[in-house]
C-alpha cells in the first residue's frame, strides 16, 4: 500500500527558506590556517572533484563524482568519506534515475562539495541539490505514468469503485517506489536520516507542483490526462450527486448540515461566482467542495481518494473552459481591433458592441479595449444594458467621424450622443481637437443636434440665427450632466448583476438542500 498522499511537503514559497544544516558545507578556505584536516590522496582528489563540479554545469556534463557500491570501494576510503561528511566538507546525496535499456529505476550516490566559501559556493551547492532532487522527481513521475498502464488503471472504473466506497481492483500491488529506492541506499552511514526524509518529501512536493500526477491512498499516483478532463467531469458530477453524497449522508446524517454549511461558505466569498457561465460556476464550486470534503470524509480510503481525483479532474476541466473562453475573447478582440484600426470607411471604424449580447457580461474584452491607448472608448449604460463604443485615436479620423456624423444626423440619436460622450470623457484630446475651427464647428453642430431639446428656447433661437458663441459651454455642461446621470445607471446595472449573482447563490444553496432532503426522506 502506498504512503499517505498528505505527507509533509514543501510549498514553493517554503523552498527559499529551506536551509538545513547539511547544506552548509565547508570549503578548504573556510578553516583557520593550520586547522584544515588532510586525508589520503584518493580522498583529497574526491573532495577536489566534488568542489569543482558541484554546479549546474557539472551536473549537466555528468562530472559530479559517484560513490561506488560497498563491494567496489576500499573500506579505508569509505571511512575517510565518513570523516569528510562529518567535517562538513562533503555531502553525499541520492540520485534516482531510469536505466536506459530497461526503464527500471535505480539509485546512485553523488558527492557534493563547496569549492570556496566565497563567490556563491554554498548557493551552487544548494542549487545543484535541488536540481538533483528534481531530476529524481522527474524519473519517479515518468515511471508512475508508465505504471498506470501496468496497474490496469481505467479512470472511469476507478472513479466508480471509489464512489461505491470500494478500493479499485488493480493488476499489480501499489507500492511507494521512491521510498523503496531510498531504502536501498547501501552506504547508509554516509547519508543522514534527516536528508533522506527531506529528499523523499521534496520529490513528492515537486511532483505535486507539476500537477501531472495525483497521489492517492488506494491506487498510488494516478495520471489524469488533460484531454479527458471534460468527459471525466461529467462522470464525477453524476457520481458525486447520485452515489457519493447519498452514501455518506446515510452513513452520517450530520454530514448533511456540514455539506450545506460548506456550500454556503464556498458561495460567501467575493470571487465565488467569478463569471456568469453556469457550468463554470458549478465547476468552481465543486473544486472547493471536493478539497474540503477530502478531509471531512476522513483523509484515508476510497471516498477521500474520490474527492482528490474529482478535484483534479474538475480543476483541469475548468482550466480548459477558461482557456477556450480566453482564446475566443482574444479572437473577438483581435478581430474587432483589426476592423476598427484597419477598416475602409470612416463611420465603419466607429463601432459599438452590446455587453451581454455581443460580449459576455463577464468578458475581459471591454476592459482591455478601454485600457488600450490606441483606442477611444466609452460604455453607455442605457435601459437595454451597457453598450461599448470605440474608434481609433487618430486625429484626422476622429475629425472625419465628427464631420460625417454632423452631416448625417440632425436629430438626437445614440450613435451621435455616444460619440460626443466618448470625446467628452477624453477632454484633453477633445480640447486639442476643437482647437481646429472646422472641428469645433462640427462638434457644435453635432452637439446641438443631439442636445437642443435640453437647451432653453432663447439659446435654440440664438443658434438658429447664427449666434452660437455660448453654445460650446452649453454642450459641455449638458454632456457633464448626462455623464453624471449615466454613472447612476452604471450603479443600477452593477446592482442588477449583484442581484442576479445573489439569486444564483441562493439557488445553488437550495439545490444542495433539496438534494440532501430527498436523500434523508428515503
Amino acid at each position: 500500500m502506498t504512503s499517505a498522499p498528505d505527507q509533509k511537503h514543501f510549498e514553493l514559497g517554503q523552498l527559499a527558506a529551506f536551509k538545513p544544516l547539511y547544506l552548509n558545507l565547508r570549503s578548504k578556505d573556510s578553516f583557520p590556517e593550520g586547522e584544515r584536516p588532510y586525508f589520503s590522496p584518493e580522498a583529497e582528489r574526491l573532495l577536489l572533484t566534488a568542489g569543482e563540479s558541484s554546479n549546474v554545469v557539472g551536473l549537466t556534463t555528468g562530472k559530479i563524482p559517484v560513490i561506488p557500491a560497498p563491494g567496489v570501494l576500499d573500506p579505508r576510503l569509505v571511512t575517510e568519506i565518513e570523516e569528510l561528511v562529518a567535517e562538513g566538507l562533503l555531502l553525499v546525496i541520492p540520485r534516482i534515475y531510469s536505466q536506459k535499456n530497461t526503464g527500471e529505476l535505480e539509485v546512485m550516490l553523488l558527492a557534493l562539495g563547496c569549492k570556496s566559501s566565497k563567490k556563491g559556493g554554498l548557493e551552487n551547492v544548494r542549487e545543484v541539490f535541488f536540481q538533483i532532487v528534481r531530476k529524481s522527481a522527474n524519473a519517479i513521475r515518468n515511471f508512475e505514468i508508465t505504471s498506470n498502464n501496468e496497474k490496469g488503471i481505467e479512470l472511469n472504473e476507478v472513479l466508480y469503485s471509489l464512489s461505491e466506497g470500494v478500493n479499485p481492483h488493480l493488476k499489480i500491488e501499489v507500492s511507494d517506489i521512491s521510498r523503496q529506492l531510498l531504502n536501498k541506499i547501501q552506504h547508509r552511514n554516509l547519508v543522514s536520516r534527516e536528508l533522506i526524509d527531506d529528499y523523499y518529501n521534496l520529490i513528492h512536493s515537486f511532483i505535486q507542483e507539476e500537477a501531472i500526477l495525483t497521489k492517492t491512498f488506494t491506487c498510488g499516483y494516478i495520471h489524469v490526462p488533460d484531454q479527458d478532463a471534460d468527459t471525466l467531469f461529467k462522470q464525477v458530477a453524476e457520481l458525486y450527486e447520485k452515489r457519493v453524497v447519498p452514501k455518506l449522508v446515510l452513513e452520517n446524517p450530520k454530514l448533511a448540515e456540514q455539506l450545506i454549511s460548506l456550500r454556503e461558505a464556498v458561495l460567501s466569498g467575493e470571487t465565488a461566482i467569478p463569471n456568469m457561465d453556469p457550468m463554470m460556476i458549478r465547476k468552481s464550486i465543486f473544486s472547493e467542495e471536493f478539497a474540503k470534503l477530502t478531509h471531512l470524509s476522513g483523509d484515508e480510503g476510497p471516498y477521500p481518494d474520490f474527492f482528490r481525483l474529482a478535484r483534479v479532474i474538475t480543476e483541469k476541466s475548468l482550466e480548459s473552459d477558461l482557456f477556450i473562453k480566453g482564446a475566443r475573447e482574444r479572437s473577438v478582440e483581435n478581430g474587432l481591433k483589426k476592423v476598427v484600426l484597419e477598416g475602409k470607411g470612416t463611420l465603419e471604424r466607429y463601432m459599438s458592441l452590446s455587453i451581454g449580447r455581443d460580449l459576455p457580461l463577464d468578458s475581459d474584452v471591454a476592459k482591455s479595449i478601454q485600457q488600450d491607448p490606441s483606442l477611444l472608448s466609452y460604455v453607455y449604460y442605457g435601459p437595454e444594458g451597457p453598450e461599448l463604443f470605440l474608434c481609433p485615436w487618430d486625429r484626422a479620423l476622429v475629425k472625419s467621424i465628427l464631420r460625417e456624423l454632423a452631416l448625417k444626423y440632425s436629430f438626437n440619436n445614440l450613435t451621435s450622443l455616444s460619440f460626443l460622450l466618448l470625446l467628452f470623457k477624453n477632454k484633453d484630446k477633445l480640447l486639442s481637437l476643437i482647437s481646429d475651427p472646422g472641428a469645433e464647428e462640427d462638434f457644435k453642430t453635432l452637439g446641438y443636434s443631439c442636445l437642443a431639446h435640453t437647451f432653453p428656447w432663447y439659446r435654440r433661437l440664438a443658434f438658429f440665427v447664427g449666434m452660437n458663441g455660448g453654445i460650446l459651454s452649453g454642450i459641455f455642461r449638458e454632456l457633464g450632466e448626462i455623464s453624471y446621470r449615466l454613472m447612476g445607471e452604471k450603479l443600477k446595472y452593477e446592482e442588477k448583476i449583484d442581484t442576479i449573482k445573489k439569486k444564483l447563490r441562493q439557488e445553488l444553496i437550495v439545490e444542495v438542500r433539496e438534494l440532501l432532503d430527498s436523500i434523508l426522506e428515503k
